[in-house]
């Protein structure tokens, strides 16, 4: 499964969803979306596998990261920002799917955990903000609920 997930990250989609078209008989229209008709690709099984995956992961990770923050400073600081630097690394193994959304929505949510786990490093006085966290979660439910 993983390696058809990085298999099929190493193809953009577009030569493949030509070839399928050219190939396939005329279809006869239905009432729902298509690519053609909303502009918008749809997601193979892979991707979606993929994305509950990713969801699944990014879930566990925050429920270590809380079970880190209860331990408190200075040493629950360093725990902090392990966990968030072990799963930002779990999650770029994430972003090779054949959605360049989905990659790119996976990058981001490892990018802002990789941001919090330096902040975290620092020993802040205060907890940093995860609102850049937040914001690309939603980002990767966006992404992950094209049909």
């Amino acid at each position: 499964m993983v390696a058809m997930v990085v298999m099929s990250g190493c193809d953009d989609g577009e030569k493949s969803a030509v070839s399928d078209v050219s190939n396939a008989a005329p279809a006869t229209p239905t009432n729902s979306p298509t690519a053609t008709e909303t502009g918008a690709p749809t997601m193979d099984a892979a991707t979606k596998s993929a994305c509950t995956s990713i969801k699944s992961d990014i879930q566990a990770a925050l429920k270590r990261v809380a079970a880190a923050e209860k331990i408190g400073p200075p040493a629950g600081h360093s725990a902090v920002s392990a966990e968030y630097s072990a799963d930002a690394a779990m999650l770029y193994a994430h972003a090779f799917t054949s959605s360049t959304a989905v990659n790119d929505a996976v990058k981001q949510v490892a990018d802002a955990m990789s941001e919090l786990a330096d902040a975290w490093a620092t020993a802040p006085k205060k907890a940093p903000s995860a609102a850049p966290l937040t914001a690309a979660m939603k980002q990767l439910d966006t992404a992950c609920s094209v049909t």
